[in-house]
């Protein structure tokens, strides 16, 4: 299993997005083997609420709940144990608040975490794979 994040995501739901044909791809080939980050759901509620992106809701979000489904992409439950070592992660390696729990994600639930932000190579103890990888 892997975990993904929100510029996954992203990727993944606009066709616009120079990831997005790579994004579809990992999606088809690793069904099932990729898990979300909870946090990934606040960062993008956040992103459309601040104009960053555009959207259309409620259809985004249903047709983001469908894509999950469909492709038995679970999301990981949120845990306090997240946000310690989320805590740590972001004083040891200055990561961004939510880099630093989507990091966190992975290493609480020992898996790798799939990113194409590549701040995530320089954490210890953190298995990093570039989404081109998979």
């Amino acid at each position: 299993m892997v975990i993904v994040e929100t510029d996954y995501i992203l990727a993944l739901s606009s066709p616009e997005d120079k990831r997005h044909e790579e994004a579809a791809k990992i999606l088809q080939r690793r069904a099932g083997e990729l898990k979300l980050s909870p946090y990934t759901l606040v960062e993008l509620d956040l992103l459309i609420r601040s104009n960053r992106i555009e959207v259309v809701i409620p259809d985004y979000y249903e047709g983001l709940a469908q894509l999950l489904e469909f492709y038995n992409i679970k999301v990981v439950k949120p845990a306090p144990r997240h946000l310690l070592v989320a805590w740590r992660l972001r004083d040891k390696y200055g990561l961004s608040y939510f880099d630093s729990l989507h990091a966190a994600v992975a290493i609480v639930e020992g898996e790798a975490i799939a990113s194409y932000d590549e701040a995530y190579k320089r954490v210890k103890g953190l298995r990093y794979i570039h989404p081109s990888k998979l």
